[in-house]
């Protein structure tokens, strides 16, 4: 039996452990639905040690969501662990060369067969009980790759000998959802060796970022470069030109418009033809850039614009893949190729697995959860903590206050309806003391609003701080250590709302989110593609609207989550900006209890300075 390393359990703790263990024994996939607060890493830790799990590949979206599992698995005990990210980011020799993935292999397989990386080649000296201690005291994964950087061995490989001798192993997605990456890195295991965990598990019904692959008019000038340069078949040069002119073109007709912009897939696919022969061009310039650097003396750094065109045509030509064309601020815009689906990602891992945990604060309906994921071959336990032992939360810890008056709908969107939601915003603002998260649907929408903001609060102070696409968390925290008493303005689904917490000195900062609107996905060609591939695939049309509501309430439980993460000490005003909060589907899937409607500003302006007051934010 696996002890507890607290001195009780919350409520539903050891009864989710429980069913974890006796779901994973038999095979099965374990959907944990759970809100912040409630202790779920350690929930999932103790059932697996209860299940008797041998090998459990834990996976996090980043590689900031490794240590809290750390963590829990050393609170446990539990000392055969070894974790993974990145492997260009660990690097410390190649680390922030800007080089692409191949690039990145490429130049360390060189580096590693000639001779000239010393910190692989101490490998041979690496004594694993060392490893082992490192890995034991050190803070954070930053400072145990640090150390063993220092100590002149290679972070990456040095913790790829402990996978075999290794209970649990943390890592980011990519090492399971990328087949090429997970294979090479796990060989001779297979999927059926793994107890698969997968956090934030919401993050799979959108899975696009992980198998995205761009092209901007960037770099396909740059590998027109290389092509002349290294005399290259005029061919290549001449498709560039083209796929070159005809994005362009697509960009011109497209900028009126937001968001994805469908491209013609198949018309690219005939300029750019087999990924083969970008691969063999990208190696030949690759070789030809290391000779120059080896002949000079240098540490080869290579980046090959031709082996982002490979790697984009290669993507290409992937089963349920759509084109795109994207046009970003302070991009010059490109085509970006991204898949319709989750299903060919997952389906194969998650069905082949000894077993699946699946957690999420904001988990998706149990239907959603096994059609859109294509959970074919194992029995799903769904297990609400929330339904089952009543909120974690109470109104001593939130206030739910909704804004009758404004809407973010898309016929709305005027003006007048910006400045009326800048006015709700300041109001919140004045009356509150610590940090104000304002959540908006999309960023055309944020900066209308911010815009309309800074117009009424010209003569009084207020400190604002609006997520751009450079923005961090850690730059937020910043902000806020100089002033606690700000207006953070970001996008709904976006880094500075999804999996982040806004911690100073191990205190939360926030004491309002404001989710201005109903944060809906933006209904570019490349959601309505995304929902119709769906629906063709399950035969079920009414699960595009599904998945599209689903959507918008996982974004706004995720916003009101940052708030929200202790139910000892944390305490939030939460207002929900719009008249479609009223409806009662909307309601029942947010599961919040609305202690105040206001229809009116003067009503709203009551209504917060109560909540404020009665809270202490």
């Amino acid at each position: 039996m696996a002890k507890w390393p607290y001195s009780s359990y919350r409520p539903g703790q050891r009864e989710a452990a429980e069913a974890l263990a006796k779901t994973v024994q038999r095979g099965g996939v374990f959907a944990l639905s759970a809100p912040t607060g409630f202790g779920k890493t350690a929930t999932l830790v103790h059932g697996l040690l209860e299940a008797e799990a041998e090998r459990v590949l834990y996976l996090v979206r980043t590689r900031n969501e490794i240590l809290p599992v750390i963590r829990e698995l050393r609170r446990f005990g539990v000392d055969r662990y070894v974790f993974l990210y990145s492997a260009r980011r660990m690097c410390p020799v190649l680390q922030g060369s800007g080089a692409s993935v191949e690039d990145f292999w490429e130049t360390c397989r060189l580096l590693r067969l000639t001779g000239r990386c010393s910190y692989y080649a101490n490998l041979a000296r690496l004594d694993e009980q060392l490893l082992r201690a490192i890995l034991a005291k050190s803070e954070s994964p930053y400072t145990a790759v640090e150390t063993v950087s220092s100590l002149g061995f290679c972070p990456f490989f040095s913790l790829k000998t402990l996978i075999g001798g290794s209970r649990f192993i943390v890592a980011t997605y990519p090492y399971l959802f990328r087949r090429d990456i997970f294979f090479s890195t796990f060989e001779p295991f297979d999927y059926s060796d793994f107890v698969i965990v997968v956090d934030e598990a919401h993050s799979l019904l959108n899975i696009s970022s992980l198998l995205e692959a761009r092209l901007s008019l960037h770099d396909i000038e740059a590998a027109q470069g290389e092509i002349e340069r290294y005399s290259l078949p005029r061919d290549l040069q001449k498709a560039l030109k083209e796929l070159g002119d005809r994005i362009r073109g697509w960009l011109q007709a497209a900028r009126p418009q937001g968001g994805l912009r469908r491209a013609p897939v198949e018309a690219v696919k005939e300029l750019l033809g087999d990924s083969r022969i970008w691969e063999d061009a990208a190696a030949e310039v690759r070789a030809a850039k290391i000779r120059e650097a080896m002949e000079h003396g240098a540490q080869p750094r290579i980046r090959v614009a031709l082996a982002k065109i490979a790697e984009f045509a290669g993507e290409l030509r992937q089963e349920g893949r759509g084109l795109y064309i994207f046009n970003e601020a302070g991009s010059r815009g490109g085509i970006t190729v991204l898949p319709l689906e989750p299903c060919p990602v997952v389906r194969e891992p998650l069905n082949a697995a000894r077993a699946v945990v699946l957690a999420s604060g904001t988990m998706p309906a149990p239907r959603l959860l096994k059609q859109v994921l294509c959970l074919e071959t194992k029995e799903i336990t769904y297990y609400d903590v929330e339904l089952l032992h009543g909120n974690v939360y109470t109104s001593k810890n939130r206030i739910v206050v909704v804004a009758a008056e404004p809407t973010s709908k898309y016929t709305a969107r005027t003006p007048s309806m910006y400045l009326l939601y800048a006015r709700y915003i300041l109001e919140t603002y004045r009356v509150t003391e610590k940090a104000v998260l304002v959540v908006y649907p999309s960023y055309d929408f944020m900066k209308s609003v911010v815009s309309a903001l800074q117009g009424l609060a010209r003569r009084e102070p207020l400190s604002l701080a609006t997520e751009e696409p450079t923005t961090s968390v850690d730059d937020i925290l910043r902000v806020l250590r100089r002033s606690p008493h700000t207006l953070i303005n970001a996008v709904a689904g976006g880094k500075l709302v999804e999996g982040v917490e806004y911690y100073i000195d191990s205190v939360n900062v926030l004491g309002t989110v404001f989710v201005a609107g109903v944060p809906y996905p933006q209904p570019d060609d490349y959601m309505k593609d995304r929902l119709k591939a769906i629906a063709a695939r399950t035969g079920d049309p009414s699960i595009e609207f599904d998945l599209y509501e689903e959507e918008a309430i996982l974004r706004a439980r995720q916003a009101i989550g940052r708030a929200l993460r202790d139910p000892q000490r944390d305490r939030a005003l939460v207002v929900l900006a719009d008249t479609r909060y009223l409806r009662r589907s909307i309601q029942r899937k947010l599961r919040l209890h609305y202690d105040k409607i206001a229809y009116t500003i003067d009503e709203y302006r009551d209504a917060v300075w109560r909540a404020a007051q009665s809270l202490g934010t």
